[in-house]
């Protein structure tokens, strides 16, 4: 009886300090909820999309955390994408000085000849011949290909 009479505290004590934690989690202010990455009003309009495979895995809950998380590091994200660009922009023009005057002459034919072929949406997949697309290939693989193409060896 007194083991019953003990455990009934316990568990009335245990009842009193969830709900204490729970008031105060709900009572908490917006600054103190920022540690999170968002105020209480972003959390229920923040909006985001779930990686692949998540959607069935998460509760609401979850989800929420997940777009919080995601915002954390959209910005950071886009700022080191836009550096990336740059390098990659500084990298073409790095390569592109290495070529002589005719051979960079060439390659701006190349590009303006693309850019006019794509813009025109006349070409689909590659208009070249079956032979020409094989010829550029190293000749151990064209070599292949003519082997395995021919109609005695199907």
């Amino acid at each position: 009886m007194i083991n019953a009479w003990g455990r009934n505290v316990l568990v009335v004590a245990f009842t009193a300090v969830c709900l204490t934690a729970a008031a105060q989690e709900k009572g908490e202010n917006p600054a103190t909820n920022s540690e999170r990455g968002a105020t209480s009003v972003k959390r229920e309009t923040i909006k985001g999309r779930l990686p692949r495979y998540f959607a069935s895995l998460v509760n609401s809950e979850q989800k929420i955390e997940i777009y919080l998380i995601q915002a954390k590091f959209r910005d950071q994200i886009s700022k080191l994408k836009l550096e990336l660009e740059k390098l990659e922009s500084q990298q073409m023009q790095d390569i592109e000085a290495v070529l002589t005057t005719d051979q960079r002459q060439k390659l701006f034919d190349f590009r303006d000849s693309s850019r006019k072929k794509r813009s025109s949406g006349t070409t689909k997949g590659d208009p070249r011949l079956p032979n020409e697309a094989a010829n550029d290939l190293p000749e151990s693989e064209s070599s292949a290909n003519r082997q395995t193409s021919s109609p005695a060896n199907k």
